[in-house]
């Protein structure tokens, strides 16, 4: 584990029920989201392991969606986000597999994200307590740690420019 400080252990004031499973999760959602500067139009999201075999019982799915649409942690309406999703026009896919080849770690979702003309894939690992780390975007491995109290837009910005334009985007 990579705590920092008995409040890391405790974790953040979240929605629950999961320190692990949700309010981890809704950080490397909420980081993508800052990454894009905006919520994405399109999420392909891939849970691995522990979170393809519990993503719905414990709320990663709704926990990630809020990320993505921009919640923070204590946001109530993460228990809504997929109806949020929805009004907000996110159009999104989740897949489920054993092992993932970039890295080894029981809670880990992949996110292929798209937002006007840019797609970014993020890799993320919920680490428990409520933090999470950035391990990869777009195949370049990097260590972000994130928790829920620090500031996503500043953290994000330096990794903005490696955004990808797609294919045939004017």
């Amino acid at each position: 584990m990579e705590f920092q400080s008995c409040f890391d252990i405790i974790g953040p004031i979240m929605v629950g029920p999961s320190s692990s499973h949700t309010a981890g999760v809704v950080s490397i959602g909420k980081f993508i989201y800052e990454l894009l500067e905006d919520c994405p139009q399109e999420a392909n999201i891939v849970f691995y392991d522990s979170f393809a075999e519990t993503y719905q019982g414990h709320g990663t799915d709704k926990a990630l969606l809020g990320g993505l649409l921009g919640m923070e942690t204590d946001d109530p309406r993460i228990k809504n986000s997929l109806e949020w999703a929805k009004k907000d026009g996110l159009q999104y896919r989740f897949e489920f597999a054993e092992d993932c080849k970039y890295y080894d770690h029981p809670n880990i979702a992949i996110v292929t994200a798209k937002c006007e003309e840019y797609a970014v894939k993020v890799g993320g690992v919920s680490l428990g307590g409520g933090l999470s780390k950035i391990f990869m975007i777009d195949d370049e491995m990097v260590d972000i740690r994130l928790s829920a109290g620090d500031d996503f837009t500043a953290l994000a910005r330096h990794y903005q420019p490696k955004r990808k334009r797609l294919v045939g985007a004017k």
